[in-house]
């Protein structure tokens, strides 16, 4: 990587902290600079910049030091770009001082030789970059300028996938493309395109404009390319980085330890990976049941990455098989990645009896197709729960051959924490709900089994829920004495809660007896790195991916051994078609199988055919294309801004006056006229967060000077070849884990 002296530029214009922040946009506005330095006394205390322009025009009668970013870090010019960026992205600022040591070895001192801001070094990894998924990261700033906006499902995603190209590619029918975009920082699109949280959809562009029910369909879509790959039998094959003889053991092989070996992997180190249960996957195999997603998809997956050369040690349970020590000893690093997957049993009366399960061990035993001791087959069961793992349960034992199945919760049915669709599709195969009510005792028979469930409801009134999370606030539970009822069965289920099943004496443990590590994955312990459900508690499967992805960088940070891989530094520039004529399409979900057919383990979700998911990509505004604007042709006729029916554009040209409430952040044009348009000088400013890409400035420029483009900066590290290639499954046994 260079260094920063490579981008170096002059320092940029001053102002004074005291100066109106309305002199000091008109200051942007006239010299046409992209930021101004705020000095005082020959001290740089900020920066004011756009972003903060954009502030000012709701009030700006206050003086620049209140909008201002500060403070303005300092770098050495002989810094790599890389520890720029970082600075930059921790400090929140778009630009960093740069320095140079003078004088003497023991009395050096620095001076202050020129800027540089996020533009000049987002533009030089544009050009070397070979890293896509912290490429991708790093374009989550939408102040990184260079004309390429993130897309706000990008920015909400928590692997920032490319998400608007891969919905493009479903809809010009490049379906293989849009299967590749999608590996490019998620190795498991088969779970994710089915069982994601899908944090994008909420942020979506299409649901700010028509309601956030009418997002586009980006969990479906992402399923529908990875079925077409699937369906064709072909994999993806990685170029590696040169060994570099370090190692790396990975405990636990869920989400997040499977993406960290591939990550690991690529960067060149050997990666161990060491795994309790009989079969890889973690709570993708063991907890998830199979009627969410496609077995076969998952074992493809996973196969992909172990053929990136990672060594798989099944059946060994680090911390009482193997001494997590041991590990410290042989290896580089370690990683622990142990998820949360023993379930609670509420201790209440009776709990301890034969017929009392967790969920989290009833649904690992089903994941191995047995049927756990003492299931009563057509007979009834009660789940204590009202979340996804309850549900998951409780569709399993109604799947299982269980004649009644009960769901029984402290939240009313209004605030359960499952799933709207997930709980619809389980009252449709026979589930029955009792809500605001709290387990008071597991009631038995004379010889010791399980005969019943003892509730006590719940003051529905006095129950709060956090603002922000939606959970209830358990503090607030109050019982109504003299309202005890009981459910008979012969089984029950305690689906309330997960905890962490670990132990080591080495591990440091934070107040919540999960293991403390910061967001890097860094432990107090050296050597030792731990990260997902294990450090910050049950979260989604795409969390965990990220959790990965983000420990694999600090360990090779730490250790710094990886040798770039042999890749072709790429940028694509793509122009893209026009989608307004989706607007008369509205958002459509996957069918599922009719509820009569639903009662087995098979896959209820049902696939999309080619023309619903191309009318379901076609309702993408493509946010991540932008503007392209010819600025040899351009004559700053206002024509765009006028027409623009979401006011996202502003053309400023000098000495004229011009509305410029649209907060425009990112530059598309600055040009001088001709002569016969009088030699002014002038930009064109874009709000990419209002802008819907609706093409209608393009098809009003009267020059034709306007066209959207996408800039991509693909991972050219991949490539497809037949799945024949593969060579055999991922190891696992069929029998559960002793």
């Amino acid at each position: 990587m260079p260094t920063l002296s490579k981008v170096l530029r002059e320092l940029a214009q001053t102002c004074a902290p005291d100066l109106s922040a309305r002199e000091a946009v008109r200051q942007l506005q006239t010299t046409g600079a992209d930021l101004l330095l705020v000095e005082q006394n020959g001290t740089v205390l900020g920066v004011f910049g756009h972003r903060e322009a954009v502030a000012v025009y709701a009030d700006g009668s206050a003086p620049v030091r209140q909008y201002m970013r500060h403070p303005v870090p300092g770098r050495n010019a002989a810094d790599s770009m890389e520890a720029g960026a970082e600075v930059m992205v921790r400090e929140d600022t778009p630009v960093v001082i740069l320095t140079e040591e003078e004088g003497p070895l023991f009395s050096k001192t620095s001076r202050s030789v020129g800027m540089v801001t996020a533009f000049e070094i987002l533009e030089e990894i544009g050009h070397t970059t070979t890293d896509t998924a912290a490429n991708k990261i790093f374009f989550g700033r939408k102040d990184l300028g260079l004309n390429i906006p993130v897309s706000p499902c990008q920015r909400a995603c928590p692997i920032h996938q490319d998400i608007a190209t891969y919905v493009d590619y479903v809809s010009q029918g490049r379906y293989l493309d849009s299967w590749l975009v999608i590996h490019e920082t998620n190795p498991f699109p088969s779970i994710l395109g089915r069982l994601c949280n899908h944090p994008c959809e909420t942020d979506c562009k299409r649901g700010w404009v028509q309601g956030p029910e009418n997002a586009v369909s980006i969990k479906s879509l992402k399923r529908f390319a990875t079925d077409y790959a699937w369906a064709r039998k072909v994999k993806i094959e990685y170029q590696r980085a040169p060994e570099n003889g370090k190692r790396v053991a990975i405990v636990g092989s869920g989400p997040a330890g499977l993406t960290a070996a591939q990550d690991l992997r690529l960067m060149g180190y050997t990666v161990d990976l060491y795994e309790r249960e009989a079969k890889l996957g973690g709570l993708l195999s063991a907890s998830v049941p199979h009627f969410r997603f496609e077995m076969d998809q998952l074992l493809w997956e996973i196969q992909m990455i172990i053929d990136t050369g990672v060594n798989v040690h099944l059946n060994v349970n680090v911390g009482k098989d193997l001494p997590l020590q041991k590990l410290l000893d042989d290896y580089d690093s370690a990683f622990l990645s142990v998820g949360m997957m023993k379930g609670r049993i509420l201790p209440v009366p009776g709990s301890d009896l034969p017929e009392v399960i967790s969920a989290m061990e009833f649904l690992r035993v089903r994941s191995y197709d047995i049927v756990p001791d003492d299931f009563p087959k057509g007979d009834d069961v009660v789940v204590i729960g009202g979340g996804a793992v309850a549900t998951d349960a409780a569709q399993t034992s109604i799947k299982t051959g269980a004649k009644n199945v009960w769901m029984c919760s402290i939240e009313p049915q209004d605030r359960l924490p499952a799933f709207g669709n997930e709980l619809v599709e389980a009252r449709e195969i026979g589930l029955k709900l009792h809500t605001g009510v709290i387990v008071n005792a597991i009631k038995a028979d004379a010889q010791g089994h399980v005969n019943g469930v003892e509730f006590i409801r719940v003051d529905a009134g006095k129950l709060e829920f956090d603002p922000e999370s939606g959970k209830l606030l358990i503090n607030t539970v109050q019982k109504v004495p003299g309202t005890e009822h009981v459910i008979p069965c012969k089984y029950a289920i305690f689906a309330s809660g997960q905890i962490m099943d670990f132990e080591d004496q080495l591990t440091p443990l934070s107040p919540r007896k999960l293991i403390a590590a910061d967001t890097s994955g860094k432990t107090t312990v050296p050597k030792l790195f731990a990260g997902g459900d294990c450090v910050q508690g049950p979260s989604f499967i795409v969390d965990a991916v990220a959790w990965g992805h983000r420990v694999a960088r600090s360990i090779n940070e730490t250790l710094g051994a990886a040798v770039p891989r042999d890749a072709k530094p790429l940028t694509i520039i793509e122009t893209t078609d026009d989608h307004r004529e989706a607007d008369y399409y509205g958002r459509e979900e996957p069918p599922i199988l009719p509820a009569a057919k639903r009662m087995d383990m098979t896959p209820v979700e049902l696939p999309w055919n080619d023309e619903q998911a191309i009318t379901a990509a076609l309702r993408c505004f493509q946010c991540d294309t932008v503007h392209h604007v010819d600025e040899s042709v351009c004559i700053l006729c206002g024509a765009c801004d006028d027409v623009c029916p979401e006011k996202a554009l502003d053309v400023i040209v000098e000495g004229e006056e011009r509305d410029t409430s649209s907060g425009g952040f990112v530059k598309i044009c600055e040009t001088v006229l001709g002569e016969e348009f009088g030699g002014k000088r002038g930009r064109i400013m874009v709000n990419y967060d209002r802008c819907t890409n609706c093409r209608i400035c393009e098809d009003h420029c009267p020059v034709n000077c306007i066209t959207f483009q996408r800039v991509r900066m693909p991972d050219d590290t991949m490539r497809m070849i037949p799945l024949t290639a593969v060579s055999a499954p991922p190891p696992q046994v069929g029998a559960a884990r002793g």
